[in-house]
This record gives structure tokens, C-alpha cells and sequence, in this order.
């Protein structure tokens, strides 16, 4: 898995950020093994933010966001959406 090497000697908290291009060239970079363990990351760590799952959502319906949400769908969901 590809990983962002950090080394820590200090006793106060260390705050990496990363842009969502920087983010998304990253998780492109995983084989899709790693992309799926992301996913479930992602959704284990959002477990006890229930409602941000609507904001996203609401967000998405956004007509400047509909080109994602049509990828989104076209991608992962092809299959259901054929049958």
C-alpha cells in the first residue's frame, strides 16, 4: 500500500493536510485492493456521522456537482442500475 512517510518527534499533535486533488492523485495511485480498503475507511470512520451521509448527498444533487454524482453512479453502481 502506498503510504506518506512521516516521521514524529514531538510532543504536541501533528496536523498533515492534503487537498482534495493531492488526495484524489494519491488514492489513484492504489491498486484497487487498497482503493476498496479505503472506501471501507471511509465508512467505518463515518459511522458515528450519520447525517453527514444527507449533506453529502444534498451536495451532490447540486447541479454543479452533477457531473460526479452521474460518474458515481455510472461506476459503481452500473450493475444495478442495468438490472
Amino acid at each position: 500500500m502506498n503510504k506518506l512517510p512521516a516521521q514524529v518527534h514531538s510532543k504536541f499533535p501533528l496536523f498533515i493536510e492534503v487537498d482534495p486533488d493531492g488526495f484524489g492523485e494519491i488514492f489513484a495511485s492504489f491498486n484497487d485492493q487498497e482503493q476498496v480498503a479505503v472506501f471501507r475507511a471511509m465508512l467505518e470512520h463515518m459511522k458515528p456521522h450519520e447525517m453527514q451521509w444527507d449533506y453529502i448527498s444534498i451536495e451532490l444533487e447540486k447541479p454543479e456537482n452533477a457531473d460526479v454524482l452521474s460518474q458515481l453512479r455510472n461506476v459503481l453502481f452500473a450493475e444495478e442500475m442495468a438490472a
